[in-house]
């Protein structure tokens, strides 16, 4: 009887990373590739098995110079691990070992906040070997622009679950900031039509201000709408007058309706004079991610959520902006491609190359341009409230400020209400911030928030 011959074959075990990490600069990456060259991999990888299928959890770049260049490397295994603890470990090796930089930092901090959002500030600072306020500054956010959820309580080291307002306890200006503060700020009691002639002519950097809309019932009154015409024509063009030549004015402005199905067209028209009396800059809106559903949409009637608000930005072309204060992080898609990117490929030619340019620029840069709609929520951002029917959020207000703001600029507000406006100018660098509001009972909530709370309360 012949006998049946078995082939003995040796399968190569595939490798895949853990985590798709901030990418090494194009310089890091080719010094890194010339040490190997000449002297191999003397730093093992940190693999999850030795079995056919390994995750790599520290490494994934010495791996993959060394197969190219036909080395071995050699691996040292981390077993029994969870996937979440994998990540972890990942994260924190990284953060420990690699010369990143600041905004690659924060993006590891916030790749870890996205998975465990439940727990508390402290337990991800100590997973990652970073301070905790740095994570709680990842946070905020990432809270600011709906990308994790507010929670009401965090899990802590110990494993209790905790009020998360424990980790977001504000610490008390000192007296002497308080002062400062005081100093900078002018809080102006009166009709902004009337006040504003009363500024000089190019005294002020940016306005940001939120106005009164018509035809909207408010507890200080409702106006009409061509008499919100006669009013924000009198403004704009007192705006126009007391700005510098390179400053710029920015008026968020909520559209409502007559009736279902029928909007008030009050807002394109104010934009199309604006524009064309003035210079609208660009268009552009905030969405208020987290609106609740409001009349006007139920199933019979089939309309859409309302949920954006225009800012319409009027200025000269080339007034001032700075936009490397507002750059976004990159979508964590669009990251891992670009990451990718770096790795060695081989074109139809023959020829080597690597698609660097762009994640290279994005490194450089520390984010990607920002988009003209801000996501921003509602709810649990300081502004909201204050005995105030129709607060803007703080961070829509520090958004502003820090795009259009110069430092040490004088900010205005010509519609000040109760002050949030100010309280985000004082917090991004102007040296003075100038506040109107015709209602007195707002006016003394703003001075209460300037010279008692932090911004954050």
């Amino acid at each position: 009887m012949a006998k049946t011959r078995t082939r003995k074959t040796t399968k190569k075990p595939s490798y895949q990373p853990v985590l798709k990490l901030p990418a090494l600069s194009y310089e890091e990456f080719v010094a890194l590739r010339d040490s190997i060259a000449v002297n191999g991999v003397l730093v093992p990888i940190i693999v999850d098995s030795d079995g056919l299928k390994r995750k790599i959890i520290d490494g994934n770049y010495r791996k993959t110079i060394a197969d190219e260049l036909g080395y071995e490397c050699p691996e040292n295994v981390q077993p029994n691990l969870d996937e979440n603890e994998k990540r972890v470990l990942v994260r924190a090796l990284n953060l420990a070992r690699r010369q990143l930089s600041q905004e690659q930092r924060r993006e590891l901090i916030a790749d870890q906040l996205e998975e465990s959002p439940g727990r508390s500030n402290r337990w991800i600072a100590k997973q990652l070997g970073v301070h905790h306020s740095t994570v709680g500054a990842v946070r905020g956010e990432l809270e600011s622009v709906g990308q994790i959820s507010q929670l009401g309580s965090r899990v802590g080291n110990d494993g209790k679950s905790y009020s998360s307002a424990k980790s977001s306890k504000v610490v008390p200006r000192s007296e002497r900031e308080l002062k400062a503060r005081i100093t900078s700020s002018n809080l102006i009691h009166g009709d902004c039509r009337k006040e504003l002639k009363k500024i000089a002519t190019g005294s002020i950097d940016a306005i940001i201000t939120d106005p009164i809309y018509p035809c909207v019932n408010r507890e200080y009154g409702r106006i009409g709408e061509a008499e919100w015409h006669d009013l924000m024509r009198t403004v704009v063009a007192e705006c126009r007058r007391v700005l510098k030549p390179n400053g710029s004015a920015v008026f968020v402005l909520g559209p409502n309706s007559e009736k279902v199905g029928k909007m008030r067209l009050w807002l394109w028209e104010f934009m199309a004079w604006a524009g064309r009396e003035w210079n609208l800059v660009q268009d552009c809106y905030w969405w208020a991610i987290d609106l609740m559903p409001l009349g006007g949409i139920g199933r019979h009637q089939g309309l859409m959520r309302p949920s954006v608000k225009t800012c319409v930005w009027l200025g000269a072309p080339d007034c001032f902006r700075n936009q490397g204060n507002v750059l976004w992080s990159p979508s964590q898609v669009n990251s891992a491609r670009h990451r990718s990117d770096i790795a060695l490929r081989t074109g139809p030619s023959g020829r080597t190359y690597r698609n660097s340019t762009v994640a290279k620029a994005a490194d450089e840069r520390g984010g990607t341009t920002p988009f003209n709609c801000l996501p921003i929520p509602i709810s649990g951002l300081a502004g909201a409230g204050h005995n105030h029917p129709a607060a803007t959020p703080y961070n829509v207000a520090a958004w502003w400020c820090r795009y259009i703001l110069p430092r040490d600029g004088v900010l205005l507000d010509p519609f000040c209400g109760s002050g949030t406006m100010l309280l985000a100018g004082l917090d991004h660098g102007a040296s003075k911030v100038i506040g109107i509001e015709k209602e007195f009972k707002y006016l003394k909530t703003a001075k209460r928030r300037i010279a008692g709370t932090p911004s954050t309360l």
